[in-house]
């Protein structure tokens, strides 16, 4: 046993266990790369809100932007982190938990003054070696270590390894998507686009027949009724211009908001309206591509692990649990020359069994039940979805090849054919009811061949995300 008659030293041991226990935590878990989202403020005035800047963009620098800018690709980081989290806590379970504690206590009362002073009278007066006051302080440092869980802790870890791998994989879903999703807002602006060139070539046409309709009648050689056919004409085209710039409007807009521009901005399509790649594999390698690369797919086996881990967890928790723990003491009083400093400790192991706990676990182990049933039929609906995607954009990848060599000769005769109906017309030898079929059948042409050119790209682009390959 130490004894100490300095106060000094007393104060020094104070000071050191305190210090210890006033320390602060150390802070896990931060990261250099952690999200903070700025929330935008409110404009003060509406003209903040106009249109501030019009991009020309190619596919490729559109999809960057959109990578860069998502807030759905923001929040599965997140998730990610979370779920990081959730197994570095899990991890602590296999290391020992330890901890500190000390105390400071100033005590003086009336009856220990009395008794104090009665002694210090039965001593003769000898007041010195009784105090009426004590300052004791105490230091304990504990140790507690699960050794034997009953494969709780492994299950624990297990379960949130897995769930990591399914947050993981559905951020590259997630991605995915995000590319689908903004190269069919690019190819539906290019269709927009197409169409407005289609309307305004066709506006222009409908005023060169009303034109000639009109030169006619004056030199009496047409009649009333083709000018009122040019009339119509060239209104409806009007009419599907003005629709088709509508849908120009919106199709930026959409567009827009898929990059998550910071300003209001529009966007135009700077690539060509042109066939893309040829898919080289066969619909039953396609298919296969597609269920050997979806993420989703073993997201949903990821799922169904992690559920059976939590089962085992559940059950786990209400077997036995043994830990090794060691507790050490430390004593002082402060004011007290006679004694010093005095220490102890205890050691030992404890086994905990909670054997019933009202049915707690059991039912949380049948909810990680239909938890694992869930994802496995999820895997079996995605699976069927799958290979019906693939097929839907395989033939319409075939349909869309022949309809692009069609409407592409289509174009050229229609355009040969309102050149002649309009100099027969302007001949006399024609009626404007030719002409007018004619430009209708060349507007519909023109339609016809940017759609099967737009539908073409979309299906390389289906098959690619159902292959897991944007």
């Amino acid at each position: 046993m130490l004894k100490q008659s300095s106060n000094t030293h007393c104060f020094m041991t104070l000071g050191f266990a305190m210090a210890l226990c006033l320390q602060p935590a150390p802070l896990y878990g931060q990261s250099a790369n952690d999200l903070n989202p700025i929330v935008p403020a409110i404009p003060n005035a509406s003209f903040e809100l106009k249109v501030q800047t019009i991009r020309p963009l190619k596919l490729q620098e559109a999809i960057k932007i959109g990578l860069e800018r998502s807030p759905q690709l923001q929040l599965s980081q997140i998730s990610i982190g979370k779920a990081e989290a959730v197994l570095r806590q899990n991890n602590a379970g296999l290391f020992p938990t330890a901890s500190l504690s000390a105390s400071y206590t100033y005590n003086q009362t009336a009856q220990s003054a009395v008794s104090a002073a009665l002694s210090a009278q039965s001593f003769g007066g000898a007041s010195g070696l009784f105090q009426s006051e004590s300052v004791p302080v105490t230091g304990e440092v504990s140790l507690n270590w699960t050794v034997f869980s009953s494969g709780l802790v492994g299950s624990r870890i297990l379960a949130a390894n897995e769930s990591l791998k399914a947050t993981r994989l559905d951020y590259e879903r997630t991605c995915q998507d995000l590319i689908n999703n903004i190269i069919t807002a690019y190819y539906n602006l290019q269709t927009a686009d197409g169409n407005v060139l289609i309307g305004e070539a066709s506006v222009r046409s409908a005023e060169a027949s009303l034109k000639d309709a009109t030169a006619q009648e004056k030199v009496g050689v047409g009649t009333r009724f083709s000018v009122l056919q040019a009339e119509v004409q060239l209104a409806n085209a009007r009419q599907n211009f003005l629709q088709y710039t509508n849908q120009r409007i919106v199709s930026q807009r959409e567009l827009a908001r898929q990059l998550n521009f910071a300003v209001p901005t529009d966007v135009n399509a700077a690539d060509p309206i042109e066939k893309g790649e040829n898919w080289e594999m066969s619909l039953e390698d396609t298919i296969l591509k597609a269920y050997r690369g979806r993420v989703e797919l073993e997201r949903y086996l990821a799922q169904e692990r992690s559920a059976k881990a939590s089962e085992a967890s559940y059950y786990a928790s209400v077997s036995p649990q043994v830990s090794l723990f060691f507790t050490g003491q430390i004593y002082d009083n402060l004011v007290d020359p006679v004694t010093g400093i005095y220490s102890g400790y205890s050691i030992g192991a404890k086994v905990q069994w909670s054997a019933f706990d009202g049915g707690v676990a059991l039912a949380q182990a049948d909810q990680a039940i239909a938890d694992a049933k869930s994802a496995r039929l999820n895997y079996i609906d995605n699976r069927n979805t799958i290979r019906y995607a693939v097929e839907n954009a395989y033939s319409t990848l075939l349909t869309s090849t022949l309809q692009i060599s069609t409407a592409t000769s289509a174009v050229v005769s229609a355009e040969e054919s309102l050149r002649l109906a309009r100099l027969r017309f302007q001949a006399g030898i024609g009626t404007q009811t030719d002409v007018i079929t004619a430009d209708r059948d060349l507007a519909q042409s023109r339609v016809n061949r940017l759609n099967a050119i737009i539908d073409y790209n979309k299906s390389i682009a289906a098959l690619k995300r159902a292959t897991g390959t944007l």
